[in-house]
């Protein structure tokens, strides 16, 4: 399981994952991810690798897979209830501060300024 410490919500966008070892045969793995929603939802997707082990020559092991956007965002936590596989490169997205937010904290701003500079006078 992995969330952030702070409680903030985040979209997941993309993993690399791949099979667990040259020392285990070459079989593809089924990687399932359940995502948490604040309201208790949950969404699922399972990813399933190539089975190839590539080893230590040129080629890559790791397969990049996507998240669907419209439903893996707004996470409190991810959870993969499986073994024998590598994860690599998550890619997680954390949502920015909206334009109506910006804007309420830039006029508390400047009403605690005007407010300031009446009381100094």
């Amino acid at each position: 399981m992995f969330a952030f410490t702070d409680g903030s919500t985040f979209s997941l966008v993309s993993v690399d994952l791949a099979e667990y070892s040259t020392g285990f045969s070459g079989q593809p793995v089924t990687v399932p991810f359940i995502g948490y929603h604040p309201d208790g939802s949950t969404v699922t997707m399972s990813f399933t690798t190539d089975g190839i082990i590539d080893g230590t020559g040129p080629l890559a092991d790791f397969q990049t897979f996507d998240f669907n956007p419209q439903d893996w965002n707004n996470l409190t936590h991810v959870e993969i209830p499986s073994s024998l596989w590598s994860l690599d490169n998550l890619v997680v997205s954390v949502p920015e501060p909206t334009t109506t937010a910006l804007l309420l904290l830039g006029g508390l701003a400047i009403g605690f300024t005007r407010l300031h500079n009446r009381r100094r006078k």
